[in-house]
């Protein structure tokens, strides 16, 4: 989460190291929830457990979610699934059935349900449809997941997996046209409390990089990727190029997967979180607008966290960088991700107990 994005996964562990600077900060708020009403362009879905990622189905009917613990730790982290047309919301059970040529053969099947924190969609070259999933429940690992269209929505079915052997924790994944995976590591930790206080870890400082896997290849650092938490990443068509997202500087960059160094850092003016593609070919981002309000949040477990957000579309040809929808206090906790479905923007969070449907997506001038 944002996750931090990590946000979610790391509520409980952080807690027992944070200083609280604001002691009545979260007395001074109502633990209930804002109220769910429509706004000026936007629609929220409420009641449901925070989806931190999101992937639209390919038949376009539903959104597959990734559930995190929430600020308050309210949620168990897991993948659930969306009916678009109903908005009814529901867990979307894994079976485990390994299968060869879904990851690293030698890494085991889990021992328990798989958790979920960055997700990603895309079709392997046998046309089978496949979900990445960054797991830190049991281990830490990216694990495979073949998603089959069924009579009433999707199956999943568990095939394989690439377990991280060392400290770095993942944030986000996305696949390769190789049949591999970049992944993003927000920090290096032999468990998933973090290494620095929280101040220090979103002071903007290196905290973590990129790692690379593909068959017949060992997961490994991308040397010269390093960056402040990175976070959110999606990899280009031809696999040559990584856009991930710097979540403590508010950046996307570019960075050559081939030639290892950053070609672009680009400022979009607040913590840009995960990111996707729009049909258009923009890449797509949602964040917070301020670092001291989740410091405040995270510090005192507020799960309707009052900060703003805003999702915003950066045209990868032009480096133009256009903000879409924004929003004060009160409306979405903790934005992590805008998905474009029919036209619409569908924005999830890494906390609180809703999404929001935004009307319309503006096209490029």
């Amino acid at each position: 989460m944002h996750k931090i994005h990590c946000v979610a996964a790391l509520a409980g562990s952080l807690a027992a190291g944070l200083v609280i600077a604001e002691s009545a900060f979260a007395e001074a708020l109502s633990a209930e929830a804002p109220v769910c009403a429509p706004g000026d362009g936007y629609q929220p879905v409420c009641g449901i457990a925070p989806p931190e990622d999101l992937e639209l189905s390919p038949d376009g009917r539903h959104l597959f979610m990734s559930i995190t613990p929430g600020l308050a730790g309210q949620q168990v982290s897991r993948l659930r699934v969306m009916d678009l047309h109903s908005q009814q919301v529901s867990d979307l059970d894994v079976a485990i059935e390994p299968a060869a040529g879904w990851g690293d053969g030698q890494c085991a099947a889990p021992t328990q349900a798989p958790g979920a924190h960055g997700i990603h969609l895309s079709r392997r070259a046998d046309g089978r449809h496949q979900l990445l999933v960054v797991n830190h429940s049991g281990r830490e690992a990216i694990e495979f997941i073949e998603l089959e269209a069924a009579d009433k929505g999707w199956t999943a079915t568990w095939r394989g997996c690439v377990e991280q052997k060392g400290v770095g924790r993942f944030n986000d994944v996305a696949a390769t046209p190789d049949g591999g995976f970049v992944a993003t590591v927000m920090f290096e930790s032999p468990s998933m409390a973090p290494p620095l206080p929280l101040e220090q870890l979103l002071d903007g400082r290196d905290t973590g990089y990129l790692m690379s896997w593909a068959p017949g290849r060992p997961l490994a650092k991308v040397e010269g990727s390093e960056a402040p938490f990175p976070n959110g990443v999606q990899v280009s068509a031809d696999g040559r190029h990584a856009w991930f997202a710097a979540w403590t500087v508010g950046e996307i960059r570019q960075f050559d997967l081939q030639d290892k160094r950053t070609l672009a850092h680009i400022p979009v003016g607040y913590m840009v979180d995960n990111l996707s593609w729009g049909r258009d070919g923009r890449l797509l981002g949602a964040g917070i607008a301020d670092v001291a309000a989740f410091q405040r949040c995270f510090a005192s477990h507020v799960e309707h966290c009052p900060v703003g957000f805003k999702a915003s579309a950066l045209d990868t040809a032009s480096g133009r960088h256009r903000v879409l929808f924004e929003a004060g206090e009160g409306v979405l906790a903790g934005a992590s991700v805008a998905v474009e479905v029919a036209g619409q923007l569908y924005v999830g969070a890494y906390t609180g107990d809703r999404l929001l449907r935004v009307s319309e997506i503006r096209p490029e001038d």
